[in-house]
């Protein structure tokens, strides 16, 4: 989850975007109005957030990178979109996983390298085309859940919520077990008497295999920021408007030790001291010749408001026939301080990540 601040709220106007099914864009917002405090736009095919639409003082920000016409996504890979199976790398190879007595047998395909497998294969989840559920028909969310998604909306009229799901079959990429998965998006106005603040955007996914089993899954978003780049170079040059002219906070207190083709080695290495403690410094403060692509190790929250959630399908199962089992409003409710936070002296935008463990059934 990350929430969108800004010193205003005002309005924004909406750019139309037609393509052919998968990638036919589809948007929510806060609110019915033309131009809504926060919009997002987004793409069937590998459940891509195209465009995410803030304005501050009267200028529209689309905050995202990547591809204009939404037809380049078949080409332009991991941006903005799922990845898994399993996201960042994994050595090719065969790999037991064990887990509650049971066993399986993993074997990533390459796809980076003949020896390292990213994003979960050659066709990965970004690839997919997810449908769209009506909140009725999803599966893998409580009658409770459903209940504080419909209450979220701002108006009757508003659209700010989607459930997408995906049924990936088993041994897709060499991952076993048929995998059903469902993946809510939605657009939270910020809590009252919160100053500066357009809104948030929580994307929950949920995976659940068909049969008993075992299998490895790690999802998340593979976001492409720039909140400069909306605005308009100025005559001082190229690279005013540059991504590492940011600031950025990561709070992580280690960094994965890395081998040369980029898998973790074991090892944990501190940041302190190193270029890797990003302490509200500018990006370009120490950038390393090959950039940032690294694992980061956050550090323990104290004050964390909403302890990470791991259930059993019976449970999950026995919520679903009458108990109330409500993960989402504790999710919707929680106001946890930031584990990232990216921010622009210069478009005055400040986007705050919070993330929790997975919801695993």
């Amino acid at each position: 989850m990350y929430h969108t601040e800004t010193h205003t709220t005002t309005t924004l106007s909406l750019p139309s975007s037609e393509c052919k099914a998968g990638l036919d864009s589809e948007w929510l917002s806060l609110s019915s109005a033309l131009t809504p405090p926060l919009a997002v736009e987004i793409l069937p095919h590998g459940v891509t957030i195209h465009r995410i639409i803030v304005q501050v003082e009267g200028k529209t920000h689309d905050i995202l990178i990547g591809p204009e016409n939404p037809k380049d996504y078949e080409t332009f890979k991991y941006t903005n979109t799922i990845i898994g199976r399993y996201a960042n790398r994994v050595r090719v190879g065969e790999h037991i996983v064990k887990k509650d007595g049971f066993e399986t047998l993993v074997r990533p395909i390459g796809n980076e390298s003949p020896e390292v497998s990213l994003h979960g294969g050659l066709v990965g989840f970004d690839f997919a085309v997810w449908q769209r559920l009506s909140l009725e028909n999803a599966k893998l969310f409580t009658p409770a859940e459903i209940r504080t998604i419909q209450n979220s909306s701002a108006s009757e009229s508003s659209d700010n919520t989607a459930i997408y799901a995906h049924t990936s079959e088993d041994g897709d990429q060499g991952y076993p077990g048929e995998l059903y998965l469902e993946t809510l998006v939605a657009l939270l106005p910020p809590v009252q008497g919160e100053k500066g603040k357009v809104g948030s955007i929580v994307i929950l996914y949920r995976a659940r295999l068909a049969n008993e089993g075992v299998t490895p899954i790690n999802l998340t978003q593979h976001w492409g920021f720039n909140l400069d780049a909306s605005l308009q170079e100025d005559e001082s040059g190229k690279d005013k408007l540059s991504v590492k002219n940011h600031r950025l906070n990561i709070k992580a207190s280690h960094t994965a030790e890395l081998l040369p083709n980029s898998l973790p080695s074991g090892k944990y290495c501190p940041v302190g001291g190193t270029v890797h403690e990003h302490n509200d410094k500018p990006i370009k403060e120490g950038y390393p010749n090959h950039g940032y692509d690294h694992y980061y190790l956050l550090a323990p929250r104290p004050c964390e408001k909403l302890v990470p959630h791991r259930i059993s399908v019976k449970e999950f199962d026995t919520a679903k026939a009458g108990v109330e089992l409500n993960i989402v409003k504790e999710i919707f409710e929680s106001t946890n301080e930031p584990v990232v936070q990216l921010k622009s002296e210069k478009s005055r935008l400040k986007v705050d990540f919070d993330s929790y463990f997975a919801f695993a059934l």
